[in-house]
């Protein structure tokens, strides 16, 4: 969803991440005006928002279900140099694609 139609109270199905990779918002938090505005000046120009359906069904809304993936993925990455830029990239793609995994999704991309 393009940063310009979130309204506060959606909840973010992925984390946010800058250019570097680093995480600026996690996934499954609920947006407030305060971090609409941030993602506005980080110049963030999309993010992925839980549809309204699916908000009570799915698992990715649930935040033990999330960080019980993050740990997950953490534990993967555990002897990596968690400081580079390419791990880090890494480390986020392997983190999205189980978060869309656990929705049900195939994310091949």
């Amino acid at each position: 969803m393009r940063t310009e139609e979130i309204q506060s109270g959606m909840r973010l199905a992925r984390d946010v991440h800058d250019p570097h990779g680093q995480i600026l918002i996690r996934a499954g938090i609920v947006l407030g005006e305060r971090q609409i505005q941030a993602l506005k000046s980080w110049g963030v120009a999309e993010v992925v928002i839980v549809p309204d359906e699916d908000t009570a069904e799915s698992g990715i809304c649930d935040p033990k279900a999330i960080d019980e993936i993050r740990r997950s993925i953490d534990t993967q990455f555990s002897l990596s140099n968690g400081d580079h830029p390419v791990i880090q990239a890494l480390h986020a793609l392997c983190l999205d694609r189980a978060l869309a995994r656990s929705q049900g999704s195939d994310y091949a991309s």
